[in-house]
């Protein structure tokens, strides 16, 4: 489980509503991505809504392991647990590709209202996310922890002789590792064969566990390149906006410019053809005076 996450889970999403009797709902949501600000708002309450069903999901995980770790634990709650960290895993991933396909549509915003928006909003669910994933893989450290106290517990069944360091190692080594198996083939009694079987399960439990944080470590900083990356981006759309307001108030300047110069010109037409009315009625005074439209004898 050391593979790059993104891939390694991007297999399905399932996402889950309210509880019935202790069971899941399955809720089916559809992409919104879009670029008009309705389908902004869409697409952020979905990735809303997800991120909560991730932290119930979390929480989830946190007691089911906790039975687990019981002697009483039933197989419908090793079931549960194994479908529930899938299902979370696989819901991460989804969040992060919409909260980085939220971000590209971010890009053609052109006015400074929606650009406060937008970038508010995306800022909002991109931490909350990333609180939620340091919080996952703080859950799978300390069930990690759980799981190497439950695995010393059984090995002092299966060897009360056990040294301090003898505990350590087996902790720390991986299952179907020389120790193990050279304690294995000195374990004697059905008891001590049991808990030394124990200890094996707890070694791949502990090595998921393990995995487990590596890989939200790896997302932790996934999300913190894509916070970087969507500042960035914000810094660039304010300047696109800034640009586009100036362009419009230039534009607003020209035009009335044009229309100061055309009312001018209208003026001027005017101004014009009243000389011309006004020579014309001179001249015909004039003549009319001199008597130059009198009938010839």
């Amino acid at each position: 489980m050391s593979r790059d996450r993104l891939n390694d889970f991007n297999n399905g999403s399932a996402a889950y509503g309210d509880k019935d009797n202790g069971n899941q709902t399955p809720v089916e949501l559809a992409p919104l991505r879009g670029d008009t600000l309705n389908q902004f708002f869409q697409e952020t309450e979905v990735i809303q809504t997800k991120i909560q069903q991730f932290q119930t999901g979390i929480s989830e995980i946190d007691q089911l392991y906790s039975r687990k770790l019981s002697s009483s634990a039933s197989v419908e709650v090793i079931k549960q647990l194994e479908e529930r960290t899938q299902s979370t895993n696989s819901l991460s991933t989804e969040i992060y590709d919409r909260l980085r396909a939220l971000t590209s549509s971010n890009m053609k915003v052109r006015t400074k209202e929606e650009y406060d928006q937008r970038k508010l909003r995306t800022s909002t669910l991109s931490k909350q996310f990333k609180e939620a994933v340091s919080r996952y893989q703080n859950v799978q450290y300390e069930n990690g922890q759980k799981a190497k106290e439950t695995m010393a517990r059984q090995f002092r069944i299966a060897n009360p002789q056990a040294t301090e360091e003898d505990i350590k190692r087996l902790v720390d080594e991986e299952q179907g590792g020389a120790f193990t198996q050279q304690l294995l083939q000195q374990t004697r009694g059905q008891q001590a064969t049991l808990a030394l079987n124990n200890v094996q399960d707890r070694q791949r439990e502990l090595k998921k566990l393990q995995e487990s944080v590596v890989e939200l470590a790896e997302l932790y900083k996934q999300m913190e390149t894509l916070i970087f990356d969507q500042d960035l981006t914000f810094q660039q759309i304010e300047g696109n906006v800034m640009r586009a307001e100036q362009d419009l108030e230039k534009g607003l300047g020209q035009v009335d410019l044009a229309y100061r110069d055309a009312s001018a010109a209208r003026k001027k037409k005017w101004m014009a053809l009243g000389i011309i009315v006004l020579i014309i009625a001179i001249i015909l005074v004039i003549g009319a005076i001199q008597g130059w439209f009198r009938p010839a004898n």
